[in-house]
C-alpha cells in the first residue's frame, strides 16, 4: 500500500525501497522532539504523521 510520504523534509524513503515506518509517538513529550527535527517550520504532526527509520 502506498501512503502519503515521510514527514521529514526532503524525504523520499519508502517501504517499497526496504525503509521501515515509524508512526510519530502519541507521548506529547516525544512527538515535540521528533517533530522539531522534521526540518518543517510551523508543522505540527497529526496521528497519521510518520518517519522513515
Amino acid at each position: 500500500t502506498n501512503m502519503s510520504g515521510c514527514s521529514a523534509l526532503n524525504c523520499n524513503n519508502s517501504t517499497e525501497k526496504g525503509y521501515v515506518m515509524k508512526v510519530f509517538p502519541r507521548d506529547k513529550e516525544r512527538r515535540a522532539k521528533w517533530a522539531a527535527n522534521v526540518g518543517q517550520k510551523n508543522w505540527n504532526p497529526i496521528n497519521t504523521s510518520f518517519l522513515y527509520e
